[in-house]
């Protein structure tokens, strides 16, 4: 269950976002397939690195799958002109995403559009889209998500009182009935690599495991029982810190059971609900006003930052 992991919500949400896009992007794409290569031509220049026709040619194939329309060129070009800006940015700063970081969003990319990475790759070459420039935006997003913590820290710290004001606005109480569960997460092991019948063979494993599991006391041994398993340390998660779709999943799995096997970028996971009791929550730490607030203040900052550095660009169209 990835939202049990500590990674970034704001980030996990943008790749949940492509993931879904991921999936009608290849049938689509096809009405934009590679036409016959053509010579590459620098269409702009930022701080003297070419922006070439074949640049502009990925990217509007990669617009076009994701978006369903056909993009304009101008606006093509100065998007590719803003990839630019934030990469030159992030070496300033000495922000450095490896190629690692690169093919890791790639895989969560790949597992929640319920393929892998090679999968992926097929795809998006099938669909005349070059993998690569694909892999060079993701850099570039997550480049620019660093810019943004260095410039603006504060931009991606919503008090408890902003919480509570935009609850109260909304006519809710910052204070509601809610249900702190206790959860073990039990992880079937993919190793990065490995053949598409293993995911496959590891789910049928799972789905086995969750067919035998009635109590978390006594059933946690069968787990460890599996081959290349871990069962990861209880966690204590109040369900209106939770996603709607995660807190209705919880809702309908008794206490000792497990939810469905669901394929993340580690292997495939299930997690125990280990127990329930109703509490009363505190809803300054809501995730969906707490998301809100925060995309709202990131979208204004990074437009402002990005006016500011592509002023400070030196930018020749062609």
């Amino acid at each position: 269950m990835i939202l049990l992991v500590g990674n970034s919500a704001a980030l996990r949400r943008r790749l949940r976002s492509m993931a879904q896009r991921v999936l009608v992007a290849a049938a689509f794409a096809a009405a934009f397939a590679a036409s016959p290569a053509a010579a590459q031509q620098i269409v702009a220049l930022v701080n003297g690195e070419p922006i070439t026709s074949r640049d502009v040619e990925n990217r509007t194939r990669l617009i076009a799958a994701f978006s369903r329309s056909q993009p304009a060129r101008k606006a093509v070009i100065d998007e590719l002109i803003d990839q630019k800006v934030k990469l030159n940015q992030a070496r300033r700063l000495g922000i450095s995403i490896t190629d690692s970081m690169v093919e890791r969003a790639f895989s969560n990319i790949a597992s929640q559009s319920g393929r892998n990475a090679t999968q992926l790759n097929g795809a998006l070459r099938e669909s005349g889209i070059d993998p690569n420039s694909f892999k060079t935006k993701l850099r570039a997003d997550l480049a620019w998500r660093e810019v943004l913590q260095q410039m603006s820290p504060g931009t991606f710290q919503v008090r408890d009182a902003d919480v509570v004001a935009a609850l109260v606005a909304r006519g809710e109480a910052p204070t509601a009935k809610a249900w702190q569960y206790t959860l073990r997460q039990i992880v079937f092991i993919v190793p990065r690599g490995s053949p598409p019948s293993l995911p496959a063979a590891r789910m049928k494993e799972a789905e086995s495991l969750r067919a035998k599991f009635s109590d978390c006391e006594r059933d946690l041994a069968l787990a460890r029982e599996y081959r290349e398993v871990v069962v990861k340390d209880p966690v204590i998660r109040i369900s209106t810190d939770l996603p709607q779709r995660l807190q209705q999943l919880l809702e309908k799995t008794p206490d000792g059971r497990m939810t469905p096997p669901e394929s993340t970028s580690a292997g495939i996971e299930v997690v125990a609900v280990c127990g329930r009791k109703e509490t009363i929550a505190d809803l300054s730490s809501r995730r969906e006003i707490r998301e809100k607030l925060l995309s709202a203040r990131v979208e204004v900052q990074e437009k402002e930052i990005l006016e500011k550095l592509r002023r400070q660009a030196i930018i020749e169209y062609r």
